[in-house]
């Protein structure tokens, strides 16, 4: 008789990563390889958080802030809201474990578009949970679909703004109806990893509803616009009741020393981040039109990246860039076959992959 697993990890649904760069080098025997499939901004950080984290390695030898002050003033400052109602978590991923732990037991449900970002699936199946997936609407989340699949035993509802995969944006018109028509015990988590990416004229202005309704929590992060995937810091903002209940299922010294100082700094220059929105709205541009005129359809994007329509070739389609040096993420990977994921690059490593791309999927049709 072996050793027994639980079930729920038997039955917990397979995150399949992106290949790394070292990995398909090694497979095509190539010294060029662009990584275009997990969405980290390929700018980088501002150079200042680089001497930042230079500056602060000699104290990596003491254990980091537990409550994480110094970020959290900063976040207090940057949102104008009171520093106990922020939490800080090892990468959103590990605030929605959190928000998991609290809130999801055995007979106790999620709502979810399909598809969406995983780890709200595995996270809830972690604690015994079941989940409800409601389909997409042309590309986008269903706002009357979500709210229509709550029932009684609903604790949370997952929004994600933009939308990963697709890029798409929920306005402020089906924002203002999810949280009007659900109830005040229905935890609403706003997912906004890619909300920095968005204009202002798009974003909906979630913190300025903690003011009205107690039941929203924000998650924010600093592996996207700001450019620290690889030191995994994230944040989440809501009533002051919801983060202390979070604040005990934390583990202590979850956030590392580094990370911290360097997500505090990154929040000192937003002129950097706000360039970064800019030059990646420009090469999107760019892609939209280049596409446009070779005819290939894609999905507008409101993050920093851009879903392509691939068709029944993608497969072939996918394995042709890889041996050309570009890594995109498989469509049917992330619950879109027929399509692959294509993080917004520099502009030169656009260009190139536009022009192979291009040639490659006329050649295929």
């Amino acid at each position: 008789m072996g050793i027994r697993v639980k079930q729920w990890i038997s039955d917990m649904p397979e995150y399949i990563p992106g290949r790394t760069i070292d990995e398909i080098k090694k497979e095509y025997n190539l010294e060029k390889v662009y990584k275009l499939a997990s969405n980290e901004n390929l700018y980088g950080p501002d150079p200042v958080v680089i001497e930042e984290i230079y500056n602060n390695l000699k104290d990596i030898r003491y254990y980091p802030d537990s409550q994480c002050r110094e970020l959290k003033q900063k976040i207090s400052e940057k949102c104008g809201i009171d520093i106990n109602s922020i939490i800080i978590g090892n990468g959103t991923d590990q605030i929605i474990e959190m928000i998991c732990d609290s809130f999801i037991e055995q007979g106790m449900n999620i709502v979810i578009s399909d598809p969406t970002f995983l780890i709200y699936e595995r996270s809830t199946l972690k604690c015994n949970g079941k989940v409800i997936k409601v389909p997409l609407r042309e590309f986008r989340q269903d706002a009357e679909g979500l709210v229509a699949s709550v029932n009684d035993k609903t604790r949370l509802l997952f929004l994600t703004n933009p939308h990963n995969p697709t890029g798409t944006n929920v306005d402020h018109g089906q924002f203002e109806y999810i949280i009007k028509n659900i109830r005040s015990d229905i935890l609403l988590v706003v997912d906004e990893a890619y909300g920095e990416y968005m204009s202002e004229e798009d974003k909906v202005d979630t913190v300025g509803y903690l003011s009205r309704y107690k039941n929203i929590i924000i998650l924010r992060t600093f592996s996207k616009i700001y450019g620290l995937a690889g030191l995994r810091i994230g944040y989440g903002i809501a009533d002051r009741g919801v983060i202390s209940t979070l604040d005990r299922v934390r583990l202590p010294f979850n956030v590392n020393f580094i990370a911290q100082k360097a997500a505090a700094k990154a929040l000192e220059n937003e002129s950097y981040a706000n360039n970064t929105r800019d030059k990646v709205r420009g090469e999107k541009d760019k892609y939209y039109r280049v596409l446009a005129e070779n005819s290939i359809e894609f999905i507008k994007s409101h993050a920093n990246f851009i879903l392509i329509k691939t068709g029944t070739r993608s497969d072939e389609i996918i394995e042709k860039l890889l041996k050309r040096g570009f890594i995109v993420r498989p469509g049917k990977n992330i619950g879109l076959p027929g399509y692959i994921r294509v993080t917004i690059a520099l502009p030169d490593v656009n260009d190139k992959f536009l022009a192979n791309f291009i040639e490659i999927f006329s050649s295929s049709c």
